[in-house]
């Protein structure tokens, strides 16, 4: 075989030009199957088929890696808001709407339930990350008053209402999240949510 038909090897740079992205979606894989305690460098690297040298392209060192994936959780957590943000319309209708985007959408995706557990869990003994914590809480928590503002004159009625609606949510996705075929379950308890809600309607 000749020099020129023989394939040259190519080196770990050549092969995969990673991103720090990459690397952090690496990253969600091993938070959302054992949480941040797994998370180590060299099992990335492996995984993502280079050398250590790579990550430290992108990142000081592994505190700069738990804190960019914690910084970019946040961001994506707060920019889909977006989403399921109140549009002024009829409010039954958004509540639903919403409703269903939380508990219906969400419980068909497994790694992000995983991965909001695994950062809450963690915010239980980093300071750091109980504080983003707290800040998606509230944007979740704020952009729900926006839409229940509608519904009452009582400004601690909309924020009790708020946060109920909140926290029956994401217990609803633990619950619900990765059954199979259980979609009438799932319709049931959007239905008795938004009954709830709409049953705190201030008198006329």
């Amino acid at each position: 075989m000749s020099e020129a038909s023989t394939p040259k090897r190519r080196s770990a740079s050549e092969k995969k030009q990673l991103t720090r992205d990459n690397w952090l979606d690496a990253a969600a894989g091993e938070i959302a199957a054992g949480g941040f305690g797994q998370l180590r460098v060299l099992t990335l690297a492996k995984k993502l088929g280079v050398t250590r040298g790579s990550f430290y392209w992108h990142f000081r060192d592994h505190e700069d890696l738990v804190v960019s994936f914690l910084d970019r959780w946040r961001d994506r957590r707060l920019h889909e808001l977006q989403y399921w943000e109140p549009k002024g319309g009829d409010v039954e209708t958004e509540l639903r709407q919403i409703l269903e985007l939380l508990l219906t959408d969400a419980s068909r995706n497994i790694r992000r339930l995983q991965v909001e557990l695994a950062v809450r869990d963690f915010a239980r003994r980093n300071e750091y990350a109980a504080e983003l914590v707290t800040q998606v809480d509230a944007a979740r928590i704020n952009q729900n008053c926006t839409l229940f503002q509608r519904l009452s004159s009582d400004p601690q009625h909309v924020k009790d209402l708020s946060l109920l609606l909140y926290v029956a949510t994401i217990g609803s996705q633990v619950v619900l999240t990765g059954k199979k075929g259980d979609e009438a379950t799932i319709q049931r308890i959007e239905d008795l949510m938004a009954r709830v809600v709409l049953g705190q309607r201030d008198e006329p």
